[in-house]
């Protein structure tokens, strides 16, 4: 019973030891292990037990005269009496003694206490191996969350704009293709707006990016409050916006909400980074399914319907016809060969004599260019001119008329023609380019020609959209010996710090101001005003777009210097030029 109790002990033990990780079928095969080494060092006690009582009995069953000689025997061959002969033990004395109770058991104690270290090194080797393993899922389960963080992340950006938060293009993309399948299978209408800012660019160069991505961030902002959740806006990239209008239960329902825009974007917006702004926007609409079935054919068109509005001032509202995707087409026809026409010299300059009211002697020329197409036929610049604007040609184009302008002189003056300065036109892109001073220095070098034989022409538009640069730009060329003239004057802001802060000789009183002068008396006062003003100042005054006598008697009364119109002249070629020239004045009518 005490044996018992020892092993109940070192499996109260081992249970303890082994119980600490919690690791239950490691307990169970330990308690196992345990009883039975218990039963067995039982079983063992009984064998012994049984053998000593077998051998009890056998030995009791000896005579004790055999006894007595088989231990003399013993005596007498442990002394090495070697004659003597040793009497066999009885079988019963000489079986072997099995162990005692106690070594065996501590026999017993010791392999299940070396059972126990080894099953609870084996636990705790499983224990660190399983604490790594929980570590790494615990790792992995991290892992995956800031992965599906990320992939969030990354569908956002790849789906909205992150200045203003519209969805993008891909993204209106696919929304639109969605509502259009929808707009199949009823009978709602659906169109697609197409939005551009008017004068952005202008916020831009002037107040820098910061302010216009402000100003597209209040657009976009009043965008989505003025129309509804079902509406689909996007951010097209730049100052282009595109909304899709979803389940309209008219089509005139498209003009109205349109129409809505341009007046909610219109209102001034405040505190732009200290900046009060205001725009207007020009919008083209296009209708499923009359003027397209998916989203790229309807994006186009309504595109080609905003530029139409743009091209008829801004703060328009055009629908699209398919005569602007033919407009669209020519117009694309003549951006692509453009560069071509004027590496290839398909471009020619025409004149327009002006016209000193005094003497009627021509005192100048005005240089308007020409594209001689070889499919098309002659171009007039309102159809390249713009197009070379947007698409940046204008600098090579300017270029080019400026050397052609200093070569026709060379080659008049080698003709012994009595020579009068040719105005060019300069384009607000021409005036932010640092290099067009020393072109023109270089190209009137090349031709030992004087500066005061050219004039540049400057719009208001082009002064105001870079007004720093500008000035420095036009006094270097008035230290070449140029005249600078302000051309349009009255068209745009007639602001006149320009007269006063740049190296302006002439104002060019805007044709409009003249074609009505002798039915509209407020256009006479205007008139008068601004040469009044001029002379001043000290500045010529010459007055474009004279096409009547009318005209010319009021421009006289009203004391204008130089005019220059169909009346007097249309722009004719350098050869007919030469010869107006050549008369050095020109017949009325």
């Amino acid at each position: 019973m005490a044996s018992v109790r020892v092993d109940r002990g070192f499996v109260a033990c081992a249970l303890g030891w082994a119980g600490k990780g919690g690791w239950r079928l490691p307990l169970a095969l330990t308690l196992g292990i345990a009883l039975a080494i218990v039963a067995v060092a039982g079983w063992s006690v009984g064998e012994q037990r049984q053998a000593r009582v077998d051998s009890a009995q056998a030995a009791a069953a000896l005579p004790a005269r055999e006894i007595a000689l088989a231990m003399t025997g013993r005596v007498a061959g442990l002394l090495g009496e070697g004659g003597a002969t040793v009497p066999a033990v009885p079988a019963a004395l000489s079986r072997p003694r099995a162990l005692s109770g106690p070594p065996l058991l501590a026999t017993l104690s010791m392999a299940l206490l070396g059972a126990v270290l080894w099953l609870a090194l084996v636990l705790r080797r499983e224990e660190a191996r399983l604490h790594v393993l929980d570590e790494g899922a615990r790792r992995g389960r991290e892992r995956l969350v800031l992965l599906e963080d990320e992939k969030k992340r990354a569908v956002e950006a790849a789906a909205c704009d992150p200045l203003t938060g519209l969805v993008n293009r891909r993204m209106f993309n696919e929304l639109g293709q969605k509502h259009l399948r929808q707009a199949r299978w009823n009978a709602r209408h659906y169109a697609l707006l197409y939005l551009d800012l008017d004068r952005f660019k202008g916020v831009n160069d002037s107040l820098g990016h910061h302010v216009g991505d402000l100003l597209l961030q209040a657009v976009a902002a009043r965008l989505r409050k003025a129309l509804r959740a079902s509406d689909v806006i996007a951010r097209m990239g730049g100052d282009e916006f595109a909304i899709l209008l979803t389940e309209l239960s008219d089509v005139a329902d498209a003009e109205r909400l349109a129409a809505k825009l341009v007046d909610a974007i219109g209102q001034p917006c405040t505190d732009l980074d200290g900046h009060d702004l205001q725009v207007g926007t020009s919008i083209g609409i296009a209708v499923f399914p009359r003027d397209g079935v998916d989203v790229g054919t309807l994006c186009r068109n309504a595109d080609a319907a905003m530029y139409e509005s743009k091209r008829a001032g801004g703060a328009r509202i055009t629908f699209y016809d398919s005569s602007l995707n033919r407009a669209g087409d020519w117009l694309f026809s003549l951006e692509q060969r453009l560069p071509r026409a004027i590496a290839e010299g398909e471009l020619v300059l025409h004149f327009q004599p002006k016209v000193r009211l005094s003497d009627f002697r021509i005192v100048g020329l005005e240089a308007l260019v020409r594209w001689q197409h070889p499919e098309h036929g002659l171009i007039f610049p309102k159809d390249f001119v713009a197009l070379a604007e947007e698409t940046g040609q204008i600098v090579e184009l300017g270029k080019w008329v400026v050397r052609a302008c200093i070569r026709q002189q060379a080659a008049w003056r080698a003709e012994g023609l009595a020579l009068v300065p040719i105005a060019f036109n300069v384009s607000a892109r021409q005036l932010e380019d640092d290099h067009l001073c020393a072109f023109i220095r270089d190209e009137l070098e090349a031709h030992a020609l004087e500066g005061r034989l050219l004039e540049a022409e400057v719009t208001e538009t082009g002064l105001v959209e870079s007004v720093e640069q500008a000035g420095r730009v036009l006094a270097a060329l008035e230290g070449l010996g140029l005249s600078i003239a302000l051309d349009d004057f009255g068209s745009g802001f007639s602001n006149l710090n320009y007269i006063r802060s740049m190296p302006i000789g002439t104002i060019k009183i805007d044709r409009a101001f003249v074609c009505d002068i002798r039915n509209r008396p407020s256009d006479a006062v205007i008139v008068e005003s601004i040469v009044a003003l001029a002379h001043k100042l000290g500045l010529c005054v010459v007055a474009e777009g004279v096409e009547t006598l009318e005209q010319i008697v009021h421009l006289k009364t009203a004391r204008c210097d130089v005019v220059q119109g169909y009346y007097l002249s249309r722009p004719v070629p350098a050869a007919a030029a030469c010869e107006l020239v050549r008369g050095a004045y020109v017949k009325q009518g």
